[in-house]
């Protein structure tokens, strides 16, 4: 009843151990070959009950995705995996929006364990970073027990990474891909010569000349010193790698290849055992992308508009070019003695993207209808990324038979991760046209035109470690488990930016022409003293580097728990509790290349935060029979701000692509969860459940459009709305077709539908309300209309009014062919909320078509063929019916093989 040492496995397994067993029992009497095939299916079988267990035995609502289930429908990573999960969207390709709610009203774990995430704009880990080769089982907790964190909305994530082994193991395997896209040219640059490994050798990196100079020059910036020399200009300038261009060219075909070693030795003074995993990634992609902003009326004949005049002022369409890199290493060491367990696990995450836009563009502000010599734009721009995460962690189970099989369990560890986004870059040519070609082009050539170029670091650490002790107590037909623990966890985050603008301005007309960026900044120009526009220089550079750019930040979680497990009569499960936690919280920013705080005392204390509050669960199981059961659960949590969510500084949102600041009066939304499910469990796996649940908060944390100057990229502000709720219902099923005729008995369907709505109250209509409180302080003193919000009442953003998921699977009756058509879909969701009455940017639905087909030439090996996205579908954001964003990225195809000794 109490067991939580299930084997983490697929739950789709078990169908595939069902329909296959009759077939092999039948073939054994004419071939004994066959055993290879029984083999294989029991192995199958073993794992597969496992997760139907560990799910039934869960006193709260979960759903779990096991390493057979992942590897069946195909998908590389761990955010592409949850997805096919009942209620969860993907977002953005990294982040799990859990029954509609965002990725901050979820949260992740490791092993049981929080760690920290290296994107500068989320607080919770990109879930593309974990690949499936590392991944035993996904558990989605959609329910909340005191003996996880309180920050939890609309769900916990938790990866579990693939546990040590029962008897030796060596695999090898490798694969080849493309897209159809892949067969275009796309736009690209040199790089440099560690980019194979993901890494930057240096050559984007801020070069040492200008580090020198900001330190020369006491922190006020690359142009602290007016009387720098030309020659000294000319230095800094030759020393930012210029070798970018991008120009055409092909890309090679993806590639990747994984090794895993692992064993296990029993002795006289325990076991010990071992796994060791790598692998690496090598992919490119090519796609079509267009996207708007600043939208507006305005009666022209050029640009992008719709029917009824309502045009963007800014709208960009051309190609992107994509490269990454991806490598992963694990190393997990355990030993097991008469009912104790010590694990230590090691990992390594690096991902690498190396992203090229070569876009027209169009801007309103710069280009007028009556300008006959240049009527076109060009964009180029340059983001490299790299994120890293390594976590080592070290746990011990403790089961003492001797003491009325009480247990202890520990655990303690500490993660780095870190993100570096140097030398990024954008440009803007300008384009002369005779008969629609271009003839000519240059840097643009107005007052405000600049180049800009960005060197950013994020490093954050994470300590955590925590205890759970529990003793089980057996009288007439009752069995209770008491359980108490404690969870801490202490973080660090130093985040750093320096940002240089290169003026158009400041170089000589005619050393402006070219099409390529190395054409324009070429040794010989930078060298010649007429491509400089005055005869020091002066106007060459431009320290955009701001106040806040860089700030340090650190939180703190001290939480204890108590919960009981009653089991009654087996009939009835009571399992409730309560969890007290303490969370502090302080971010400060730095002025601009100084390690002084840009805060008074007085604004850190108002940025800071410290709460502590108890969070209560419920949840009653009742047993029907013995394949039937009923869940009720009720619970109390909340979601907290993040570092960037209460400073004031800006950053751009990757989702978006727009300007976001917090609230420095940022508070915590306060949630009450209520979820009721029913479950049917039958035979050969085949399950049936439907759920519903519902959510109330207060003040939910969302985002509003706020005002921007002139033509300037749009801005949203992180701020707290009054009230919002979500409700919905979930249906999940999975069975062979058996029911249906015996000769289909190879094929079982499964599929998921969540069905949900969600409404939010901004408060804009209240002159006093937090909201208005905060949009009134982000905007200093600035007029706020009445029409400011289109909707004071709306859905909340990224919620999607329903999700889809379905596959059909096959297996051959020898055992040597499976196949899968997986299909996945959503609703349109709100990626922007609508101001001054435009309507709100929605993504529509994506139409996901996949198909994977395994082949088993020996037991040993395998041949996998995946082809994804085969509709060919295109993401797409509406915005008053235009293409607030677009991309399509074609059609994917892929060929691995995996072989073990």
């Amino acid at each position: 009843m109490f067991d939580t040492n299930l084997s983490k496995k697929s739950l789709a397994a078990s169908v595939l151990f069902a329909l296959s067993s009759h077939a092999a029992h039948a073939a054994q009497e004419d071939d004994p070959m066959i055993e290879e095939v029984v083999a294989t299916a029991s192995r199958l079988q073993g794992s597969a009950q496992a997760v139907i267990q560990e799910r039934q035995n869960q006193a709260f609502v979960a759903d779990i995705m096991g390493a057979e289930q992942i590897s069946r429908t195909g998908d590389g990573d761990a955010a592409s995996a949850l997805r096919r999960v009942t209620g969860l969207t993907l977002v953005d390709g990294k982040f799990i929006y859990v029954r509609g709610l965002g990725e901050r009203y979820s949260s992740t774990q490791l092993n049981s364990m929080l760690v920290p995430s290296p994107d500068p704009t989320r607080s919770v880990v990109p879930l593309d970073l974990f690949p499936s080769d590392i991944i035993e089982s996904l558990s989605v907790q959609k329910s909340y027990s005191p003996n996880m964190p309180a920050h939890f909305g609309g769900g916990n994530v938790d990866i579990r990474t693939k546990s040590l082994p029962s008897d030796f193991i060596f695999k090898v395997s490798g694969g080849l891909g493309s897209t159809s896209k892949n067969t275009e040219d796309g736009y690209f640059y040199e790089g440099g010569a560690d980019d194979w490994k993901g890494e930057d050798d240096g050559t984007r990196g801020l070069p040492a000349l200008f580090q020198q100079s900001i330190t020369d020059n006491g922190g006020t910036g690359i142009e602290g010193d007016r009387n720098t020399t030309l020659e000294e200009r000319k230095a800094l300038l030759s020393s930012i790698n210029w070798e970018i261009g991008p120009e055409k060219q092909s890309v090679d075909p993806d590639f990747g290849f994984g090794v895993t070693l692992g064993d296990r030795i029993d002795t006289e003074i325990g076991n010990f055992g071992f796994l060791a995993t790598a692998g690496y990634d090598n992919s490119w992609s090519i796609s079509d992308e267009d996207s708007g902003s600043n939208i507006g009326s305005k009666d022209r004949d050029f640009g992008v508009c719709n029917a009824q005049g309502d045009c963007f002022a800014q709208y960009r369409s051309g190609v992107t070019t994509e490269h990454n890199v991806r490598w992963s290493g694990m190393l997990n060491l355990g030993y097991e003695y008469e009912g104790h367990k010590i694990e230590l696990a090691n990992i390594a995450l690096h991902d690498m993207s190396d992203r090229v836009r070569d876009h027209d563009y169009f801007d309103e502000n710069e280009i007028g209808s009556d300008n006959n010599d240049v009527k076109a734009l060009r964009r180029i721009e340059v983001l490299y990324e790299e994120r890293e995460m390594f976590s080592t962690q070290l746990k011990g189970k403790h089961n003492f038979a001797a003491l009325n099989n009480s247990f202890f369990d520990w655990y303690l560890g500490t993660s780095r991760t870190s993100r570096k986004a140097p030398g990024s870059l954008e440009a803007t040519f300008e384009q002369v046209l005779e008969n629609g070609s271009v003839t000519e082009e240059f840097l643009q050539d107005v007052s405000s035109a600049k180049m800009n170029r960005d060197y950013q670091q994020l490093h954050d650490k994470m300590d955590t470690w925590g205890w759970n002790a529990g003793i089980p107590f057996y009288l007439d037909n009752t069995e209770i488990e008491i359980k108490v623990g404690g969870d801490f966890s202490e973080k660090q985050r130093n985040a750093s930016n320096v940002s240089i603008d290169i003026l158009h301005f400041g170089i000589s007309d005619e050393f402006t022409k070219g099409s390529n960026i190395y054409d324009i900044f070429s040794d010989e120009n930078i060298a010649n003293d007429d491509f400089y526009s005055s005869s020091t220089g002066a106007n060459i550079f431009q320290d955009a580097t701001t106040d806040g750019d860089a700030y340090l930040a650190a939180n703190k979680i001290d939480a204890f728990y108590g919960m009981a497990d009653v089991f009654w009569n087996n009939k009835l499960r009571v399992t409730g509790g309560v969890r007290w936690e303490e969370f502090s919280q302080v971010s400060v920013p730095l002025q601009a290349h100084t390690d002084k705080f840009d805060a008074s005392t007085e604004e850190i204390q108002q940025t800071s935060i410290k709460e502590d509050d108890l969070y209560p669960s419920l949840a009653l199981t009742y047993f029907w029979s013995e394949e039937m059961q009923v869940r009720f659960n009720i619970s109390e949590t909340a979601i907290r701000p993040d570092f960037r969510d209460v400073s004031k500084s800006f950053f751009i949102d990757p989702l978006t692509e727009l300007l976001v600041r917090g609230s420095p009066t940022l508070r915590s939304t306060k949630l009450t969860n209520v979820d009721f499910r029913l479950e049917w469990y039958g035979s050969a796996g085949n399950t049936l459940s439907g759920a519903l649940f519902y959510k109330d908060m207060v003040n939910p944390i969302e985002l509003v459009e706020i005002t921007s100057v002139g033509g300037a990229t749009p801005q949203l502000l992180t701020a707290n709305a009054e009230s919002a709720e979500l409700y919905g219902i979930e249906i999940e099923f999975m069975q062979d077709l058996s029911i249906i005729d015996n000769d289909l008995a190879a094929y079982f369907l499964s599929g998921n539908l969540t069905v949900s709505d969600s409404n939010v109250v901004i408060g804009f209509d209240d002159l006093d309300s937090i909201f208005n409180q905060q949009l009134r302080a982000a905007l200093e003193g600035s007029t706020v209309s009445s029409n400011f919000v289109t909707n004071n009442e709306r859905r909340l953003i990224g919620h999607s009014e329903w999700v889809a998921n379905m596959q059909l699977g096959w297996d051959s009756d020898d055992g040597e062919h499976s196949a899968s058509l997986v299909y996945n879909v959503f609703g349109p969701r709100i990626i922007v909320p609508g101001t001054r009455g435009n309507q709100d940017a929605e993504e529509q639905s994506f139409h996901s078509l996949d198909m994977v087909y395994t082949y088993y030439p020996t037991f040993e090996s395998s041949v996998k063929f995946k082809i994804k996205n085969i509709l060919g579908e295109e993401k797409e954001i509406l915005q008053q019916d235009i293409p607030f964003y677009r991309k399509d990225k074609g059609t994917e195809f892929s060929v691995s093989f995996d072989y073990e000794f």
